[in-house]
């Protein structure tokens, strides 16, 4: 129990220091702190993890954020979310097989009801751990970090709110070194925020601007490495290029569907592994097409995309294909991507590039 003694004392600590605290942040409007408690249990998606799975897992997060009011169309857009970053420790409850992990990450917090003394919402968290020891499931120290969660919380005091909240945590390294079949676990969390402004503040409504242009194209080309399945230790270099035409529904929403070229360079050992034949790029190269989901908010953009094959000469990993890409927009047409590429739900690879989009009426 001695390392969770750091938790303790940092709610000691805050206590002591709540009145110091809220006279050194009051200039700064509408920001909060945070600290919970997660228990729960890795779930065995693979027969190969039942060697590891031990004991119930225990998370302890800290996390400090921002509630929003109005001060931006996306605010309004979104129900007026709270966002913020923090930090959390993992302890999978095998020390042995799976040690723990640290990390760190930002998230938003979207409601979707909410009355003076309740509020229900959900989280999206993103960022980047670090594993101390590799495993069966994970391969490397440093892997990405996602949390999707649906929250309660309860206004119970004049700044403070309990929180009660379901969820589930994914850690994976996107296939960049095997094995990786990654860490998947569900998690009942208790809490608690401090608002450092005692009053709520009244939201902002104005009235939204409307959408004259209706159609948009998105074009990006990406790159990254990867190793073969199973216990694969040579990067293989891949890439893609992909066009979408989008239908703009809303300020937040786009549909549509597009192309993808996709270029796999560990396909040479897995088509030919005992070098009988002569294979060129063409012969790797596949290409297939896609459903296209997005989601807008701030300078972020989620999009989804479900695809098939229609020309691959390997199609053994599956005839359908997943992306799952977070982008930041840096321009008006310009935007930086990252995606994770999977196939019968198993990650291929994690892709970095660049992309460009325009649109028309």
């Amino acid at each position: 129990m001695h390392k969770y003694l750091k938790y303790l004392i940092f709610i000691i600590v805050f206590a002591r220091y709540e009145n110091l605290l809220t006279a050194q942040f009051a200039k700064e409007k509408n920001l909060f702190l945070e600290s919970n408690f997660r228990y729960g249990f890795l779930w065995q998606h693979r027969p190969s993890l039942a060697e590891i799975i031990g004991g119930n897992i225990k998370f302890f997060d800290v996390s400090a954020g921002k509630q929003t009011y109005g001060q931006k169309i996306w605010d309004q857009l979104y129900r007026y979310p709270s966002f913020g970053i923090g930090y959390t420790y993992a302890d999978f409850g095998n020390p042995e097989e799976l040690g723990h992990a640290n990390a760190v990450f930002g998230y938003f917090d979207i409601p979707f009801l909410r009355n003076k003394k309740n509020l229900f919402s959900y989280r999206l968290s993103g960022g980047l751990a670090y594993l101390n020891k590799g495993n069966v499931a994970i391969g490397t120290h440093l892997n990405l970090y996602f949390d999707a969660s649906l929250i309660y919380k309860w206004y119970f005091a004049k700044r403070w709110e309990l929180i009660n909240a379901f969820g589930a945590t994914h850690f994976s390294n996107g296939a960049i070194k095997m094995p990786n079949l990654g860490l998947n676990m569900f998690s009942y969390r208790l809490g608690f925020r401090y608002r450092f402004d005692a009053a709520q503040k009244e939201f902002i409504h104005i009235d939204l601007p409307e959408i004259d242009k209706k159609n948009s194209i998105s074009i990006f080309t990406a790159a990254g490495t990867k190793e073969k399945r199973p216990g694969g230790d040579i990067p293989y270099t891949v890439g893609s290029f992909s066009a979408d035409y989008l239908r703009i529904l809303s300020l937040k929403h786009k549909i549509g569907f597009g192309l993808d070229a996709f270029y796999d360079e560990s396909l040479f050992e897995t088509m030919n592994p005992d070098s009988t034949l002569s294979l060129s790029t063409s012969d790797i190269m596949r290409y297939g097409i896609h459903a296209s989901f997005e989601a807008e908010i701030y300078k972020l953009i989620l999009a989804i995309h479900i695809g098939t094959y229609i020309y691959a000469n390997y199609k053994d990993d599956g005839t359908i294909y997943q992306r799952v890409a977070l982008r930041y927009i840096l321009t008006k047409n310009i935007y930086a991507n990252v995606s994770l590429k999977t196939s019968k739900g198993i990650a291929d690879y994690v892709e970095w590039g660049i992309g460009y989009r325009f649109y028309w009426k």
